[in-house]
């Protein structure tokens, strides 16, 4: 009568039936399982989940380093810079959003647009130090130039190579 009641607590608290330690590590590999394979097929080797998944959560986490410095640049006085200022905040307040969408996400399409980004600053921050962007000529020895565009291209490619990933059939049917 008490194991009866003790396992009917047990399911009505976790909402989930663990008899014992065995199950209970099934439930939370399954449970990972899910986490890890969340924008990849169902076919894709563990090792390519796991790797697929730190390459979009590490380029999340550039997404969101580049939308904080264009945010401090922006309040560091290039908000009033006539055409550039706009675009530092619209970058980074979509870096701010994107980010955390991307790691939760972890879709392959969202991978994708993550990547275009990071490319569009990256390309951004090239003409600008080139050939001149939206009026403005600067170079890349500007303050926070160079850590910009190396996490921009990071980011590009962690972000490029788990979209590859995740769209190659013949790595996600490999095991």
């Amino acid at each position: 009568m008490d194991a009866t009641r003790d396992q009917t607590c047990r399911t009505v608290t976790t909402g989930v039936t663990l008899r014992g330690k065995h199950d209970a590590a099934g439930f939370v590999g399954r449970l990972v399982d899910a986490l890890l394979g969340r924008g990849f097929g169902g076919a894709t080797p563990k090792w390519v989940k796991w790797l697929g998944t730190a390459a979009v959560l590490s380029g999340a986490a550039l997404i969101i380093t580049t939308a904080a410095i264009h945010l401090h640049l922006w309040l560091s006085g290039y908000r009033h810079v006539h055409r550039l200022g706009p675009l530092f905040l619209a970058q980074a307040i979509t870096g701010f959003l994107l980010g955390p969408i991307l790691a939760l996400g972890r879709q392959t399409a969202l991978v994708v647009v993550g990547a275009g980004f990071m490319a569009a600053s990256a390309v951004g921050l090239l003409l600008s130090a080139t050939v001149g962007f939206v009026g403005i000529h600067d170079g890349l020895d500007v303050p926070w130039a160079t850590p910009s565009l190396s996490v921009e291209l990071a980011g590009f490619l962690l972000l490029s190579a788990s979209s590859a990933i995740a769209l190659v059939p013949t790595l996600r049917s490999a095991d």
